[in-house]
Formats: C-alpha cells, sequence, structure tokens
C-alpha cells in the first residue's frame, strides 16, 4: 500500500502545523512520514523511503531549535552534537563526522569550512528552516563523497518554490536562563500569485553558559565554560517568478557571527579566580579579549524548475550557490588565524518519463573550492578542491514491492600552492527493496557501495591545530627519526587511496492506532578508512618540517614546554555497526509514551577502537495532550563509554531531565500564537560528551530555564 503524496512543484512540501497533525492523526502516521523529503528527486515520503530518514518540522522544529546545527539534532535516533562549543556544534551520524557528513541548504553545500575542524561553525541557520532532513547512511549517489556517511539537508523558502498570494509567515521571540540566551527571528513571504518575495532575519547574544561544578583539566573547580559565548546575527533576501511551466529565483544571504572558542591555553594570569568580582560588563570584556572567531558568510543562491522541458522528461530543476567565507580568529587585540572559502556549485537534476516501467532523474553536479589560510593556526596550505559528478536512480513498484536503485561517478582532483594530486576517482551504488505486509508494517533492506576521495585538510595538514590541541600531518607527509632524535618530517612516498564504504541497512517499521514502531540496523564495513593516528610523540621533537621550518618546535601561547601531540592522518580498514530505535505508544486521546534508543560500535578490523564515538543512550518521554496546549517529560540516558583508544579516558555515564510545556491560546488561534516552556537538565547533572575535542574543558550545560513565543501569519 502506497500513501498519497503531499506533491508540489519543487517536491518541498510543507503545511501548517494544525494541517498535518490533522492529517498524521487521520493517517496514523507520524508527522515526517507526511512530508516529502526534498533532498530526494524522485518526492518520497519518509515511509517510503528505503534508507533511514528523519524529518523535522513545525512545532517540533521551533522545541528543538538551538544554538547550533549539531545541538538541535542531537536528540534525534542515530544523531550526536560534536559538542565543541556552544556556536561550534556539527552533527555526527552513526559515528561519522567531519568530512564524511554532508551538510546542505536546499541540496547546496553550505560553502563553510566546518567539515575541516570542530571549531568552525555550520553556517546554516535552523531559526527561519521550514524542516531539516537526516538522511542516515552513506547518501554518495545523490551528493557526492563527502556524503558517504550521511546528508543534513536544511530547507527554508528563501527562493519561494511555489506560488504566494498575500502574506505569510512567522516571528520568535526565545530566551534561556543557562546562557542569559536573548534571540528573536522571523521570516516572511509576499506575492501575487506570479512574483513571490522573500526575507527574513535573526539576532542571537548568550553569554558563557553555566554547568554544575566540575575539575577542569587545568585542575580548578568551576562552574561554566569560560568564552562559549554566541553573538550572531544575519538577513536573506530572495525573489522569484511563478509561471505555467515552472519558476526561477534569485537570494542572498549575509551571516555574521562572532562566538568563544574555549580550550584554548590561557596562562595562569587569566584564570577565572583573578576576575573575581568583576561586574558583568567588565566580564564580558574579558570573555571578549580570549580567543574568538568572526565569521562572515555572503551567499547567492538561485533556482529554477521547468515542467516538461523536453520530450521523454517530466520536470528540469537546476540549483546553484555562489558563497564567500571567512572565518578570523582573533586573540586579544590581533589576528590569530583567517580562513576563507569560495565556493561556486551547480546541481542540475532531470526527472525522466518512466522507462520500461521504471521512473528516475538524471543528474549532474560541479563543485569548486578555494581555501586559503594564514596566521599560527593555518596548519593546511592554500587548496583548491575541483569535482564532477553523474548519477541516475530509479524507482519502480511491483505490487506490494518496492525497488530503488541508482549509480554515480564522480571525478575529484585536489591541489596546493606546490602539490597536485592525482585525480580521484569514486564509483558508488546502492540498491534499495521495500516491502509492505500489510497497510501497518513494512521492511526494508538498502545496500550501497560508496567512495570517498580525501579532503584537502586530510592530505596537506602540516602544523599545529591547536582547536584540537594536536600537531596535524597529512598523509602526504611521513616521519623519518633522525641520529639526534628528533623527527624530520618528509613526502610519503606511499599514495592515496579512496575509501570504500560497504554498508547494508535493515529496517522494520510498524503503525496502528495505537502502536509506533521504527527499528534500523546497519553495518559498514570501510577500506581505507582515513584517521587521525597518534604517533606518542609530541611537537618540541619535531624540525626541519617541510614548509614550516620556520615554525618548527616553536612557542605561540597555546602549547606548553612538551609541545602538542603529533596525529598523522592514516589509512586502515574499519567497521561500524549498530542500531536506531523508535518507538511510540498512544494510551488515549490525551496520554501517549515515546522512546528511543541508539548505539554504534566503531573499531578497526583488528579490534581496536577507533577515537571519540558517541555512547549508547536510551531516552523515555511521557506526553500529554490537551486541547489547547500540551507536555511532556522525558529522561535520557547516556551510557559510560569505555571503548577507547589509548589517547582516550573513559567517559563515565549520566543522565538528562527535560520537559516541555507548549500553550496555543484560544483568543490568538487565528494568529498562530504558540507559547513555549523548556527545560532542560533539571536535576543540574554533570554530563561530559565523548566525542568532544574539549570533553573535560566544555561538558554539556546545567539547568536552564527556556520561554519562547511564535507567530505564524
Amino acid at each position: 500500500m502506497r500513501l498519497n503524496r503531499i506533491t508540489m512543484m519543487m517536491g518541498i512540501a510543507v503545511l501548517p502545523a494544525s494541517a498535518l497533525a490533522q492529517q498524521a492523526e487521520e493517517a496514523t502516521l507520524p508527522v515526517d512520514e507526511t512530508i516529502v523529503i526534498s533532498a530526494n528527486p524522485l518526492n518520497k515520503t519518509a515511509l517510503e523511503s528505503t534508507q533511514p530518514v528523519n524529518i523535522i518540522s513545525g512545532d517540533e522544529l521551533q522545541q528543538k531549535h538551538s544554538q547550533s546545527l549539531g545541538e538541535t539534532l542531537s536528540l534525534e535516533p542515530g544523531i550526536n552534537n560534536t559538542h565543541y562549543t556552544a556556536g561550534a556544534g556539527s552533527p555526527i551520524i552513526r559515528g561519522l563526522d567531519g568530512p564524511r557528513v554532508k551538510i546542505t541548504q536546499n541540496g547546496l553545500d553550505t560553502g563553510d569550512v566546518s567539515r575541516g575542524s570542530p571549531d568552525h561553525a555550520v553556517t546554516t541557520e535552523t531559526s527561519s528552516a521550514e524542516q531539516i532532513e537526516v538522511l542516515r547512511g552513506p547518501a554518495t549517489l545523490l551528493y557526492g563523497s563527502g556524503a558517504i556517511g550521511g546528508v543534513i539537508n536544511v530547507v527554508d523558502k528563501r527562493i519561494p518554490p511555489q506560488p504566494v498570494v498575500g502574506l505569510e509567515g512567522s516571528a520568535n521571540l526565545r530566551g534561556s536562563s543557562v546562557n542569559n540566551n536573548k534571540e528573536a527571528s522571523y521570516n516572511m513571504t509576499a506575492g501575487n500569485g506570479q512574483w513571490a518575495l522573500y526575507t527574513d532575519a535573526h539576532y542571537r547574544r548568550s553569554d558563557d553558559y553555566d554547568t554544575p561544578t566540575f575539575l577542569n583539566d587545568e585542575g580548578e573547580a568551576v562552574d561554566h565554560v569560560e568564552n562559549s559565548f554566541v553573538d550572531s546575527q544575519g538577513a536573506t533576501f530572495g525573489a522569484a517568478y511563478h509561471g505555467e511551466r515552472g519558476y526561477f529565483g534569485l537570494s542572498y544571504q549575509g551571516l555574521y557571527q562572532d562566538y568563544g572558542i574555549p580550550g584554548h591555553a590561557h596562562g595562569e594570569e587569566d584564570e577565572h579566580d583573578d576576575h573575581a568580582g568583576e561586574t558583568e560588563e567588565e566580564h564580558a570584556q574579558h570573555s571578549e579579549a580570549l580567543p574568538y572567531a568572526d565569521l562572515e558568510q555572503q551567499r547567492w543562491q538561485l533556482a529554477g524548475q521547468l515542467s516538461n522541458p523536453w520530450q521523454g522528461f517530466e520536470a528540469l530543476e537546476v540549483r546553484a550557490a555562489l558563497t564567500d567565507y571567512q572565518h578570523r580568529e582573533i586573540e586579544g587585540d590581533r589576528l590569530g588565524t583567517q580562513f576563507s572559502n569560495e565556493q561556486r556549485e551547480l546541481r542540475a537534476v532531470a526527472k525522466h518519463q518512466p522507462l520500461a516501467g521504471w521512473s528516475g532523474a538524471i543528474g549532474y553536479q560541479w563543485d569548486i573550492s578555494d581555501k586559503q589560510a594564514f596566521g599560527e593556526e593555518a596548519f593546511t596550505p592554500d587548496t583548491s578542491r575541483r569535482s564532477q559528478g553523474l548519477f541516475w536512480v530509479v524507482e519502480q513498484e511491483f505490487g506490494d514491492h518496492h525497488i530503488d536503485l541508482g549509480a554515480r561517478y564522480e571525478r575529484t582532483s585536489l591541489s596546493s600552492d606546490s602539490v597536485r594530486l592525482d585525480t580521484f576517482t569514486s564509483t558508488s551504488a546502492s540498491a534499495g527493496y521495500l516491502y509492505h505486509f500489510d497497510e501497518n508494517s513494512s521492511v526494508s533492506v538498502n545496500l550501497s557501495h560508496a567512495e570517498r576521495a580525501p579532503s584537502a585538510t586530510e592530505v596537506f595538514a602540516n602544523g599545529e591545530h591547536f582547536a584540537t590541541r594536536t600537531y596535524e600531518l597529512g598523509t602526504l607527509y611521513e616521519l623519518h627519526l633522525e641520529d639526534n632524535n628528533e623527527y624530520h618530517v618528509e613526502t610519503a612516498e606511499q599514495e592515496m587511496q579512496t575509501e570504500t564504504s560497504n554498508n547494508i541497512d535493515l529496517g522494520f517499521h510498524y503503525e496502528n492506532n495505537q502502536l509506533h514502531a521504527q527499528l534500523n540496523v546497519f553495518y559498514n564495513r570501510i577500506d581505507d578508512f582515513i584517521y587521525e593516528r597518534f604517533t606518542g610523540i609530541t611537537s618540541d621533537r619535531i624540525h626541519g618540517d617541510e614548509g614550516h621550518d620556520e615554525h618548527a618546535g616553536e612557542e605561540h601561547g597555546h602549547g606548553s614546554e612538551e609541545g602538542l601531540e603529533v596525529v598523522q592522518f592514516a589509512q586502515t580498514d574499519a567497521e561500524l555497526y549498530g542500531y536506531e530505535l523508535d518507538l511510540g505508544w498512544t494510551f488515549n486521546r490525551n496520554w501517549s509514551i515515546q522512546g528511543f534508543s541508539d548505539y554504534t560500535r566503531a573499531k578497526q578490523t583488528d579490534g581496536s577502537d577507533l577515537p571519540r564515538i558517541p555512547a549508547q543512550r536510551i531516552g523515555i518521554e511521557t506526553r500529554y495532550q490537551a486541547n489547547n496546549w500540551d507536555a511532556a517529560i522525558g529522561y535520557t540516558r547516556y551510557l559510560e563509554q569505555d571503548q577507547i583508544t589509548d589517547s582516550e579516558s573513559i567517559t563515565p555515564a549520566f543522565g538528562r531531565v527535560n520537559a516541555r510545556l507548549n500553550f496555543y491560546p484560544e483568543a490568538l488561534a487565528a494568529h498562530g500564537v504558540t507559547v513555549y516552556f523548556k527545560g532542560e537538565n533539571l536535576t543540574d547533572q554533570l554530563g561530559y560528551v565523548h566525542s568532544s575535542f574539549l570533553k573535560d574543558d566544555a561538558p554539556m550545560s546545567g539547568r536552564s530555564l527556556q520561554l519562547g513565543v511564535s507567530v505564524n501569519f
């Protein structure tokens, strides 16, 4: 049995929250399973996908919205947060992050440098998003080798995808106690049926966030994470013209964000105790004197779709983006390091008419990126990346049986100022099968073969990376021990290989008026997996390294006399396997209970563990639904993570109690007003994030009370 799809010109279906809730209740399906996945060109819903998909939208997205994309998605099954700081949190999918997780805005790369280092923020803005789509497992067919671990697609209406008559939009205010956060945002679309104009803006300001008292790595007892403030503002303008056969539009976004970078070593004169008794204004001035990131991004996007462009094709969709990104790390009154990225991307997807019963789409992707860096943390040279890919996906139904097939061919070249590597060629393919036993239950199997070209950081890194407190060496280099017991960095003789992933996903779904159950089990074998191997030596023993002779063994105010730990990007064979479980039971029209659990085991094939793998989690939540309000209270348990490498320490178990109350005033129902109350970590438990490079210096936040108001018009 197939569900009726909510289809739209762009393949994006978004209804008002009340309409979605009503439709979901009538169909006895969760809301996200009635919304079309815009990241898929075949207009699938989550229930129709053979690959595990989560969609967060409407009131649920407003409730989960946080300062970073990683924090917003941190309680989704299979998704964790890198938790570097409040302003720089990226999603981890099934233990994979960085260059293996593709983050897109309306299907196009965000154009930032967050995939290269955990202290770099993701530049998506979720306050104006319509929905966030999470594709777990390899999604390289549609998005290239950078999606070998999965895709996070943030969908908004900056280029209105369908005609608009009149005025529509929303405005939001929110604040929280744990970091004195103040936030305001709005988005608005106006149109006359042909022309549609869009605008949005946001402002966010928060101080250092509070924590339960803990001992940092310097042995100090502290109750907050110093230098974890966030100051962000941005605006977007877009326009689209809608005709009989399609539409075309253009948008511009400006994003400006300052955020603290905790964990950079500071001298004893900067200790927190020395600033006791400061006024709030003096403390704010002191915090801003510590290292912080000054981020700026200018982004142009265009999008268009044409129906029946030529014989044999139903629709042609084209998207493109031009992004100019800068990230400056300010230390005191001077510029420490500056990163920049100029990225251009084009995606064209043509949906063809059925061929022997197979519906499908053919696509082309062109992506170029020029990155530059200078300063103390410029541990990679200026690099260029050029990528082109062709893909084809098809599907067909045979009664209750559904089959997906797809393939992609991609060529990627990397070069620096002095080195040009051979072009990396990667081929990916997948086959999915979905069977509906009856109208309530289904089972799915998805097999995928994916290949990933290395990132510039993994190849060219050669220098001190204070954000991770390491000295990084890319695969282009290797260490040689000299007679004086010091090490020399030389060009490696061994060529780098593309990563090769062979993944299987098994899924089971059951849905009726009372029970919702979704179970996914996965196994991922990755050959030539690229990881950071701790060498056991420190950077003060490196001298005469290529390209860094003038800095070898020097102090820069961050390291110590012993130097930084040297990590070498290396390749090995690895296995990752685990599960995601999502359960729900409805007792009656008022009461229900929800639960989830996830687990990822990641190790090399010789049995040794991979670093920074999130701990297993178990969560449960009780919900109450009334006519004009609803409430929930839940508990999430993070189990102990003792499957660690020699360079890690065991992360103890902890639990967090969260609660929420949403009120929909009847007198303001015509204006779509919602008042949100939210409490996080109500028992004020201390919790460390095993996947964080700053685990010991930046635990999770303490007790937090939040209040928000949303108005839809």
